[in-house]
């Protein structure tokens, strides 16, 4: 979308256009007068109580009424159409945002799903290793005393005596390894479940917090479709010389000519150039009709190369190039909120879905504000 300074040219080239053609607008039809020749001396004056001078007067007064509110008219349209852009602009990366935070919450979730798992399984290695020692505690109670004491009076040899307390010493050490491992396992088992509830209730609510921005959003897009629906029935109302000021010159400038294809970046703008004079559709993203982002998402998907959705994210995607620095296939992101996006196209030119009324076209690469160049 190009932005305030669309409005305030559309009203100038409105009220010039004006002046030398007629504009019909609204249904009424108008046309400036000539302006007055000095009469020559000697020539009849004019009677100021002339019907005819007077209706004359009248006309220019009318006249330039209408030059003006032609001019508003223009400039209410481009604000209309402008917030309908950005809002749509809005809406994607918020949707781009919703998913992303519905699938980390699922990652994590099923990270709690396995922590679960993990911990129920060490759980239940602890409660066999705890089994052991409970038993032995159970015979030294019932005065199965199985020390060395007790080893050493059943033993029938020294070779018993000695395997007796070599199974009794791997029998305490195993105990013993059981029961700090059993403790391990199920402190680490209670660990890992509360970190994975923690970051479960994190994404739970991340993405609540991202649902409940887009079902703003979707009700502000509702609003905004009357006003999509009142540019449509605006801009189609349009006459011939109208919309002439509205779409703002010819697509492509005479003497261009598409810089040769050296990669990617150029073999998508050449793509993209195929779509010259393609209409400008809210959400569209081609292959023949296009928003601005969308027109950049389809251009190097055609080249197997996957762009962000939305100007915004593409506006921090990519890496950083200097206007200095800018190459055919370059994105060129507009306006401080990056809610306008277009590839550059060689020859201080920039290759944009501008609005609605307005087809795929080719424009300075400075007519819009730049907030920033990407290079993908």
């Amino acid at each position: 979308m190009t932005r305030t300074h669309r409005a305030a040219s559309v009203a100038a080239a409105a009220v010039s256009t004006a002046m030398v053609t007629v504009l019909t607008f609204g249904g009424a039809a108008s046309a400036q007068p000539t302006p007055p020749v000095p009469a020559e001396s000697g020539s009849p004056v004019a009677d100021p109580a002339d019907p005819a001078e007077s209706d004359g007067a009248v006309d220019g007064a009318v006249d330039g009424a209408v030059d003006g509110a032609v001019g508003e008219d223009l400039a209410e349209l481009s604000r209309l159409s402008e917030e309908a852009g950005a809002l749509g602009e809005e809406l994607h990366k918020a949707r781009a945002d919703l998913d992303g935070a519905i699938a980390e919450r699922d990652r994590r979730e099923r990270a709690a799903g396995v922590a679960g798992a993990l911990a129920a399984a060490a759980e239940g290695d602890a409660r066999r290793d705890q089994s052991i020692v409970d038993h032995l505690a159970t015979m030294r109670y019932r005065g199965g005393d199985t020390g060395a004491t007790r080893a050493a009076v059943l033993a029938e040899s020294p070779e018993d005596l000695v395997q007796r307390l070599d199974a009794l010493r791997r029998l305490s050490g195993a105990t013993t390894s059981a029961l700090d491992a059993s403790k391990a396992a199920s402190a680490e088992a209670t660990r890992l479940r509360e970190e994975a509830a923690v970051a479960a209730a994190e994404a739970r609510s991340a993405a609540r917090d991202a649902e409940d921005r887009t079902n703003e959003l979707d009700r502000r897009s509702d609003e905004m479709r009357v006003r999509m629906d009142e540019v449509r029935r605006r801009v189609d109302a349009l006459s011939d010389a109208q919309r002439a000021i509205w779409a703002g010159g010819p697509i492509m400038p005479e003497g261009y000519v598409a810089p040769p294809v050296d990669g990617v970046n150029t073999a998508a703008l050449r793509t993209a150039l195929t779509r010259l004079g393609s209409p400008y559709v809210w959400g569209a993203t081609g292959p023949s009709s296009f928003d601005c982002s969308g027109l950049m998402v389809w251009s190097y998907a055609q080249e197997g190369k996957s762009l962000p959705r939305s100007s915004q994210m593409q506006a921090v995607a990519g890496s950083p190039v200097a206007m200095a620095d800018i190459q055919p296939g370059d994105l060129v992101i507009y306006y401080p909120g990056a809610t306008h996006v277009g590839m550059y196209a060689g020859d201080g030119l920039v290759l944009h879905a501008p609005t609605y009324g307005v087809p795929v076209k080719l424009e300075k690469v400075d007519a819009m504000p730049v907030s920033g160049i990407r290079r993908y």
